[in-house]
């Protein structure tokens, strides 16, 4: 090879050796580890949506409750007529808790009583609106569901629930289409299930994801490290 000032140097070419099984072994257990890392950091986390309920209107249904806070890809329940109490357990089975139920009062109004579900109206047809709980309530049940019902006799359906996200305090809401008269008679908190029946409460502490996740980068980093060395002892 010509150097610039014209003189040659000597080039030594090296031959690439081949990777030992074990090191083969390696680099395909801290691929493994890398794809555990990425998958634990983005797994169990839950988030909050705006969503709609039902999905589409169709010609038999013609309203719709839009939901801020909600859980997305969580459960939707509608139906013709009043939310009673009697058809509650047909949608959320027999492990819930109606934690509050308010009545909306005539025109734009709020609610800041006792219980755990705040609202506000904020049109005179009540129509549309905020929501808001009082205390964090996914600290103690495993699911938290909104409940809606506007008056009947401006279409269908006339009832409404829809899962929260655990971890929202406030949203909005809004019935769609929002120039129906009828609007909001009654909302409603339920919320199913406790830490005890279905998060394992009382027994040992599961680690978070995101624990596991730093403690397999820890576990790539430890191999990287060691593949470098055996990589200088060669």
């Amino acid at each position: 090879m010509s150097a610039s000032n014209g003189t040659r140097v000597a080039c030594t070419l090296h031959a690439i050796q081949p990777l030992s099984k074990e090191s083969r072994m390696n680099i395909k257990n801290f691929g493994k580890l890398a794809g555990l890392a990425f998958a634990l950091l983005t797994v169990g986390s839950v988030q909050a949506a705006t969503v709609t309920c039902p999905g589409v209107l169709t010609p038999s249904l013609t309203r719709q409750v839009s939901v801020t806070g909600a859980l997305a890809g969580g459960e939707c329940y509608y139906q013709a007529g009043n939310l009673q109490n009697q058809d509650v357990p047909g949608f959320l089975g027999n492990f819930y808790t109606e934690i509050d139920k308010d009545v909306a009062g005539s025109g734009a109004s709020f609610d800041i009583s006792e219980g755990g579900l705040y609202f506000t109206t904020l049109d005179a047809n009540r129509n549309s609106g905020t929501w808001s709980l009082s205390s964090n309530f996914g600290n103690t049940y495993a699911e938290l569901f909104i409940g809606f019902h506007f008056g009947n006799g401006s279409g269908n359906p006339d009832s409404f629930i829809v899962e929260l996200d655990p971890n929202a305090l406030s949203g909005t809401w809004a019935l769609i289409p929002t120039n129906l008269a009828n609007g909001l008679s009654n909302i409603y908190l339920f919320g199913r299930g406790t830490c005890e029946l279905d998060c394992g409460g009382g027994g040992d502490e599961v680690p978070e994801p995101a624990t596991l996740a730093l403690a397999a980068i820890g576990l790539i980093g430890a191999g990287v490290a060691s593949r470098r060395r055996q990589v200088k002892k060669s």
